[in-house]
């Protein structure tokens, strides 16, 4: 009876525990299927933010480090005194025959959505450039291309994206390019710089020409300018940060003398990303008579940059 009576209590029992150790098991499923899908949809939608937040950082040490050495070349320039710069580089800085620094980083966001330099630090662009644009897909429009050509431009996206300059004056003949083709205009070359069909840039076909600097004004503007602007680069961007020195002129006098730090290697003008040494020295001034945009002298300040 005893025996019978306690068999029955421990039947009872087992399955008791048993069925607790079912909840058990299924809670930890559900919680196992519950943690999966938030680590799932924190994966979904945190690596884009994470990404961007990335490109931001990216895009803020770049401008730091840029401003940084405009800094160092300019307190060189001022004081005589050399200085050397530790860095850590996460793309690539070269120092160009165009008297200017750049520094170019790629990144998956677009931090700085245009095609023209966009101004940082240090005044307005020294840059300028002729440009032309109408829209991508079936655009035409009457663009003046430099002072002596006026044409109309139209653009066709579809298998092979194009611009045609039509009716042109002053003698120049147009014709049909794709993009990264080039004009030769009065003795220039205009570059097809981009037939953006997809929409990931402006929208435009757009076709570039030749550099041109724009003098300063001695105390009114700074002689170094940092300024910057992005472009495709396959699933990425690439971001230009270029810091340029500009002649600066002293229109307040009757000599018009123009002034200008003069940017010259000293070894290797590119560094890959890692860790380098920036060394930047002053030499001695230089003149060239009548060499200043304003038809006075221009002197010199040449400074040397040792990159390793």
């Amino acid at each position: 009876m005893f025996l019978s009576r306690n068999g029955k209590n421990n039947k009872s029992n087992n399955h008791e525990l048993y069925r607790k150790a079912q909840s058990q098991v299924l809670s930890i499923i559900l919680i196992s299927g519950i943690l999966v899908t938030v680590v799932g949809a924190t994966y979904m939608w945190g690596v884009p933010l994470i990404e961007k937040g990335r490109t931001s950082s990216d895009n803020e040490l770049a401008e730091s480090f840029m401003l940084l050495l405009k800094e160092k070349v300019d307190d060189v320039a001022e004081t005589g005194e050399q200085r050397t710069l530790p860095v850590e580089l996460i793309g690539d800085l070269e120092l160009r025959e165009d008297n200017s620094l750049t520094y170019t980083i790629v990144t998956r966001g677009l931090n700085i959505a245009t095609t023209a330099w966009v101004p940082l630090a240090g005044g307005m662009s020294p840059v300028q450039e002729d440009m032309a644009a109408v829209a991508a897909d079936g655009g035409t429009g009457t663009v003046n291309i430099n002072d002596d050509v006026t044409c109309t431009m139209t653009s066709t996206c579809g298998a092979s994206p194009n611009v045609n300059l039509l009716s042109c004056t002053g003698g120049f003949a147009g014709g049909v390019r794709s993009e990264g083709g080039t004009y030769d205009i009065n003795g220039e070359s205009y570059l097809v710089h981009h037939i953006d069909c997809v929409g990931d840039i402006d929208g435009q076909a757009l076709i570039v020409g030749p550099e041109r600097e724009k003098a300063g004004i001695v105390g009114i503007d700074e002689a170094g300018v940092l300024i910057a602007k992005s472009e495709p680069a396959g699933d990425r961007f690439k971001t230009i940060y270029r810091l340029a020195y500009r002649e600066l002129d002293d229109i307040s006098t009757p000599s018009k003398d123009g002034y200008r730090i003069q940017l010259t290697r000293e070894g290797n003008n590119i560094l890959g990303p890692g860790q380098h040494r920036i060394t930047i020295r002053r030499d001695e001034n230089s003149k060239i008579i009548g060499a200043s945009k304003h038809g006075g002298d221009l002197i010199g300040t040449k400074i040397f940059i040792s990159m390793s």
